[in-house]
């Protein structure tokens, strides 16, 4: 896709489903991350999002941030779900 500082695509996947259910939506790349997340959680009933990690390519990005302060352009696929735990016992 070509690289556009004005807008990207974006996906949010999480244990719940995904929004938009098909494809992506186009978002205006100078508006925090927080906004779509906040969307999606309507969308999906997510009810609690507490210990949640947001994820881009495998990294970890801050929602309060825009897409451009965070390098993200193009279609943007964003990992929405629970921190992994390290496992082992808490006894």
């Amino acid at each position: 896709m070509e690289k556009n500082e004005n807008h990207v695509q974006v996906v949010v996947v999480t244990t719940s489903g995904s929004w938009p259910k098909e494809g992506f939506e186009k978002i205006a790349a100078h508006q925090k991350v927080k906004l779509f997340l906040d969307k999606a959680i309507r969308k999906l009933n997510i009810v609690t999002t507490q210990q949640w990690a947001v994820k881009v390519g495998g990294k970890v990005i801050d929602p309060e941030k825009t897409y451009i302060e965070q390098g993200l352009f193009g279609d943007v696929l964003i990992d929405y779900g629970p921190i992994e735990g390290g496992g082992g016992s808490r006894l």
